[in-house]
């Protein structure tokens, strides 16, 4: 245990992925991308589905981390009910392809996807709400570093992550792998052009429920026009519309945000790939 840990919310839901071309990921590709994350010490919070709940403890169970983990299993459309209703009839509605670049992006095509990631916040409020956090969260993608995209020894992983100096306490704090150049929204919407990243979102714990409420208006207005996304374009319009709310920090590859939050003498044994 150390002082002033930070609480990982995380989230793994079977969604349908495995049946969408050029996007097959089924379950058990996933939970070996987990695999890679799971001997971290930090306490987890997980939420998923009742048929996948045992085969994540096994997998914190080989680190001998059963201790530290929590598994909740709720519905996807409990979280938001009316956020959900609102992506669906926009999909329903409107084509999210058409004039995209990458039409058959799975942003483009699955509401239930940009569902699941709209939801990140909710599910660190729903864990903040049932009194199972402790003051600082990291929201961290469930298939973090692909299982082996960026850092390659997951045995290396048995370490608690912690907050470096970079991570602003007051702010709700995210990741760029490129600066904004100020195109307008509805233009990165078409190009898919991406900013902001989704993969690590850190905050204390009254932050979150800000976050939460900024995603929300966000949720309002894309669907009044129309469109949808998933959480990269929709962490663009709430920084960019709170800007003080938020910190933003620029890194180099699509994983090496985790750096922030491993202690240096840790962070300069790993084992990276950097050919990407």
């Amino acid at each position: 245990m150390i002082d002033n840990e930070i609480t990982i919310v995380t989230a793994f839901y079977d969604i349908g992925r495995k049946d969408i071309k050029n996007f097959e990921r089924d379950n058990d590709k996933y939970l070996s991308y987990f695999e890679f994350l799971a001997g971290i010490k930090n306490k987890m919070i997980i939420y998923t589905q009742e048929n996948i709940k045992e085969k994540i403890l096994d997998t914190r169970k080989k680190h001998n981390l059963e201790d530290k983990t929590i598994i909740i299993t709720k519905e996807l459309q409990e979280f938001d009910e009316q956020g959900y209703k609102k992506i669906i009839d926009t999909f329903r509605n409107y084509d999210q392809s058409i004039n995209r670049k990458n039409p058959n992006n799975i942003e483009c095509i699955s509401p239930m996807y940009c569902y699941l990631m709209y939801l990140k916040p909710f599910f660190v409020c729903d864990a903040i709400q049932r009194g199972l956090t402790d003051e600082d969260i990291m929201w961290l993608d469930f298939g973090f570093n692909h299982g082996g995209n960026f850092f390659v020894d997951k045995d290396q992983f048995n370490f608690y992550l912690q907050k470096q100096n970079s991570i602003d306490e007051n702010k709700i704090n995210l990741f760029s792998i490129k600066n904004d150049n100020k195109q307008t929204l509805a233009n990165i919407y078409f190009s898919m052009e991406t900013f902001l990243m989704g993969g690590i979102i850190f905050a204390k714990s009254k932050n979150w429920l800000l976050f939460k409420h900024h995603m929300q208006k966000c949720i309002k207005y894309f669907t009044s026009f129309g469109i949808i996304d998933d959480d990269q374009i929709m962490l663009l319009w709430c920084a960019r519309n709170y800007r003080k709310n938020y910190n933003i920090i620029k890194v180099y590859f699509w994983f090496d945000s985790l750096y922030h939050f491993i202690p240096q003498n840790i962070a300069k044994k790993l084992k990276i790939n950097t050919n990407q």
